[in-house]
């Protein structure tokens, strides 16, 4: 059976490896001039000035992904929108807090004012009546 395998013509669309690793100049010259089928027994010979005069391309490797880094950027985006949050958060929960105690300070500051000013009035008024009744009824 291998035999009959072997034996099956070449086709000439189908390019050789020493046509692929020469480049496109070569199937250009293979496909405008058509040779024979080669004979099955009959092995192309390779000169070693013709595997020098190859250029090889290589193969661009599958890169794997750096997980340390994309871990690491993540990690940083993650904790830039955390944090940006977090700000905003604490700057509305501070201004609530400050609110709270500035209002109940001055409640009490209030009262504390008011009583203060309760008792300086009746201090100036009562020295501005005895004053007064002073200059209306001078003493004896």
């Amino acid at each position: 059976m291998s035999d009959n395998m072997n034996q099956q013509p070449f086709d000439q669309g189908i390019p050789l490896l020493t046509e692929v690793l020469s480049g496109p100049e070569a199937l250009h010259e293979t496909t405008a001039e058509p040779e024979q089928a080669p004979s099955i027994g009959k092995v192309d010979i390779i000169e070693m000035a013709d595997i020098a005069e190859i250029e090889v391309t290589p193969v661009p490797a599958i890169v794997q992904p750096d997980w340390d880094t994309i871990e690491q950027r993540l990690t940083q985006r993650i904790l830039h929108q955390v944090q940006g949050k977090i700000d905003h958060l604490l700057e509305e929960r501070i201004a609530h807090v400050l609110q709270t105690a500035l209002q109940n300070a001055l409640i009490g500051m209030r009262g504390a004012l008011r009583e203060d000013l309760q008792q300086s009035l009746e201090q100036i008024v009562a020295h501005a009546v005895s004053h007064e009744l002073g200059h209306l009824h001078p003493p004896r």
